[in-house]
């Protein structure tokens, strides 16, 4: 069972954890990290998400997920490409780019860390997990941008584009 460290809204641990789903009481805020996984190319890798997945299956979107107990959050970014699409993230390679919060409506949410991450594509291509990822694509910035915008901010979307950005001169 997976268990997931609880923290304020500020970002104060509570010094409790608990399982992955459980029922949280109001207060309860958990880790989340999302990778913006660009390759060497230039273009990004968008996942569609598995058909029977809990929230927006079906949908193509950013890689990521919860942060597990005892884990930082880039060690969750790094693990969550390698466990949804066999991508190696080099922690030297991974910036964060933006952090917000994600407030529901039973007084509970998630303080998300996002991830500009540098990739390489592996040998033989990507190795994706057939419970959490229906199919991928390598994109384009306008179209992965365009695709993970659905529900998502406009601050977010300024983050991905600075990210984008920081490439210009090189």
């Amino acid at each position: 069972m997976e268990y997931r460290d609880v923290y304020t809204r500020e970002g104060a641990p509570k010094g409790a954890a608990r399982p992955k789903h459980a029922h949280n009481q109001p207060g309860d805020y958990f880790l989340h990290a999302i990778d913006i996984l660009r390759c060497d190319d230039g273009r990004y890798i968008l996942q569609q998400r598995s058909l029977s997945a809990r929230h927006y299956p079906g949908v193509w979107d950013v890689t990521g997920g919860g942060v597990l107990s005892g884990e930082t959050p880039p060690q969750a970014g790094i693990r969550e490409a390698m466990e949804e699409l066999g991508v190696t993230v080099d922690p030297e390679n991974m910036r964060e780019i933006y952090r917000y919060h994600a407030d529901w409506d039973d007084g509970t949410g998630l303080i998300i860390y996002v991830y500009g991450c540098l990739v390489h594509m592996p040998e033989g291509g990507l190795h994706f997990s057939r419970a959490e990822v229906n199919d991928v694509a390598i994109v384009p910035f306008q179209q992965f941008y365009d695709a993970v915008m659905f529900n998502k901010d406009a601050a977010f979307g300024q983050a991905l584009v600075n990210y984008e950005r920081s490439f210009e001169n090189q």
